[in-house]
């Protein structure tokens, strides 16, 4: 499968967006460190400047003029480039004392640029004050603070190049293993795509989001295989199940035809169209079975109670067992059995489990219904004293068209189960099937109805 570009890839836009967002944000801080730095800096000149004047004014406080001109005399020669420059004026503005002669600076703190008036290589910070009724100018070179000015700008703009350097590649790191992974997931689905329901994506131990996706993924995908495994063996089981009557079906009829004795003739057409009655039944089960799957019906979701349902279809079923050798039995408690369900679909339900009972049972069987509450569940149990179902096969009759061997010769098509069992579903509803000792026990638990 072709891969995207790499800057195309959300790993690597998310990633230079976060490096732009992080770079942008880390150079406004250094701008402002600067800046705070440059002030401090700025200050520390101030105060520098403002003790050499001090001290020349506290000389000429002590001494008098003749001590501000040994004061200045004495601080003035200094490093080439890191002296100390004085200009001390007398009121007719002659020099008097000094290492440089500056004329024009304002009153207070000033900058002084070296080729302002003299050839120098240095800035000075100066402070122009008065001494007396004399003019007194100081100034000190700040070549070290430009220095350390500059060193702290270079060390701001190194660590931002390495921070964009590193995030860079943190982010190409990223998006590998990001488009990788990617890649990984796109070629299994792929492979899902073409057929292969059986493939899973990849599932780490780290559980990100990626991971959290996946594993949804997966579930859906083994809800997928087993809807299509399932549809598969319904297929296989319908032209099973449907091959004998439809081709008995087609004998019959092609017998009609032939048979020159009309009697025969209406009796075969007749025996092929019960035939063809009880396949319409089949796919008729089939389609309920289909709409309750499908969870159409919870539109007809209401407040149902389920004893009186119950009691509603023992009523009716009790005159046809004692006419077919059966005996059909009631049980209630006086509890409420209100849950939220379906109640055309509940008496189905009840219905399909006492038909088979009556089926699968000899004549002269005892079936018992009961509907009781136990703490927060709703129980509906039908049980007899028939033979049974093997324990080994109890999982296996709820699956379309399924028949225990010794009831292949009764009627029916095998779905009785498959479609309680549906019901259940659509409800929420626990179904299981229990050994009566003799016999079987269906036991459908449900949830109580929260008004």
């Amino acid at each position: 499968m072709r891969e995207g570009s790499f800057f195309k890839s959300t790993a690597a836009r998310l990633a230079v967006i976060y490096i732009c967002l992080f770079v942008v944000s880390y150079l406004g801080a250094n701008v402002i460190a600067y800046q705070m730095v440059l002030a401090y800096l700025d200050g520390r000149l101030n105060s520098n400047v403002m003790e050499r004047y001090r001290e020349i004014e506290t000389a000429y406080q002590t001494r008098g003029m003749p001590g501000a001109v040994d004061m200045i005399n004495s601080h003035g020669p200094a490093i080439r480039g890191q002296e100390t420059i004085y200009t001390l004026r007398n009121p007719a503005g002659s020099l008097i004392a000094g290492n440089t002669s500056l004329g024009g600076v304002p009153d207070g703190y000033s900058v002084m640029s070296p080729r302002d008036q003299f050839d120098k290589d240095t800035n000075y910070k100066l402070f122009r004050g008065e001494i007396g009724d004399s003019d007194l100018i100081v100034g000190i070179s700040y070549s070290d603070t430009d220095q350390l000015a500059r060193i702290v700008l270079m060390s701001f703009g190194w660590t931002t190049a390495i921070v964009f350097a590193v995030g860079l590649g943190g982010a190409a790191v990223l998006s590998y293993r990001t488009r990788r992974r990617i890649s990984v997931l796109s070629q299994t689905a792929h492979a899902i795509g073409h057929g292969e329901l059986s493939k899973r994506l990849p599932v780490s131990a780290r559980m990100d989001e990626i991971d959290v996706l996946s594993t949804q993924v997966n579930v859906a995908l083994t809800r997928l295989e087993t809807s299509v495994s399932a549809l598969k063996q319904v297929t296989i089981d319908i032209a099973h199940d449907l091959k004998t009557p439809i081709g008995r079906t087609f004998l019959m009829l092609d017998d009609a035809l032939q048979s020159p004795d009309l009697e025969q003739m209406q009796s075969a057409v007749s025996t092929a169209l019960g035939e063809l009655g009880e396949i319409a039944k089949t796919f008729d089960a089939l389609l309920r079975i289909a709409q309750i799957e499908s969870r159409s019906r919870l539109a007809h979701f209401a407040a149902v109670d389920l004893s009186v349902v119950a009691k509603d279809i023992c009523e009716t079923y009790e005159a046809i067992a004692q006419d077919d050798g059966y005996q059909l039995y009631w049980h209630e408690e006086p509890a409420d059995t209100k849950i939220e369900g379906d109640p055309d679909l509940l008496r189905q339900l009840l219905a399909n489990l006492l038909s088979n009972a009556m089926r699968h049972t000899p004549k002269g069987s005892r079936i018992d219904v009961s509907v009781i509450r136990q703490r927060e569940s709703i129980i509906l149990t039908v049980q007899d004293n028939g033979p049974g179902i093997p324990e080994q096969e109890s999982s296996r009759v709820f699956d379309r068209f399924y028949r225990l061997e010794k009831s292949r010769t009764t009627a029916g098509s095998g779905l009785g189960l498959s479609l309680a069992k549906a019901i259940c579903d659509l409800h929420d509803a626990e179904i299981q099937l229990l050994e009566n000792h003799p016999g079987l026990k269906v036991i459908m638990t449900f949830k109580p109805r929260v008004d």
